[in-house]
């Protein structure tokens, strides 16, 4: 073989080996990122957010008709994880909510605009577990109760006493304003 076919197939071969390795770089990206954009009837943004292979990823932003802030939420693969904050339109704290693996879990608190607690739930793994209370706008409480996971045990600091055979409640003293 010739010097010149020597560097000539050298070169072809080289260049076949680039060519594959651009190829390979090249490769179809199996974590396909999209930012997905929705928007009212007239056109303006309502909600932005992110997914990885159609899944919700980050940080999803709802906005108000106007423009304003309503609210922030995380995702981990396409799961409300960490905390959720709602806004009332003019930036005021509406909502504060706590999530793991897409499930409420911890305090889920809500607030009049004028910043005085409203209702407060706790959550375990998206079960009512823990006190209920609720105050009027003034901050007085108006209500208090606790679930064992979704059972009601106790209302005002009482004990509800319940059938054992029907799980009905026959008994309770507690007084309701």
């Amino acid at each position: 073989m010739s010097d010149r076919h020597q560097i000539f197939s050298w070169r072809f071969l080289f260049s076949l080996m680039l060519a594959l390795l651009f190829i390979i770089s090249c490769k179809h990206d199996e974590s396909k990122r999209n930012e997905v954009i929705e928007n009212y009837g007239n056109g303006q943004m309502s909600r932005r957010y992110t997914t990885i292979n159609g899944m919700k990823e980050g940080l999803m932003t709802d906005y108000y008709p106007g423009g304003k802030l309503k609210g922030e939420r995380m995702f981990k693969n396409d799961m409300q994880v960490d905390k959720s904050m709602i806004y009332y339109e003019s930036g005021i704290k509406k909502e504060v909510q706590y999530f793991k693996d897409g499930k409420l879990n911890g305090g889920d608190s809500t607030f009049y605009e004028n910043g005085q607690p409203k209702m407060l739930i706790n959550f375990t793994d998206g079960i009512k577990n823990g006190y209920i209370r609720s105050w009027g706008e003034d901050g007085a409480m108006t209500y208090e109760a606790k679930l064992s996971m979704d059972t009601l045990v106790e209302v005002k600091g009482v004990p509800i006493v319940r059938d054992s055979s029907n799980h009905q409640v026959i008994h309770s003293r507690a007084k309701f304003k």
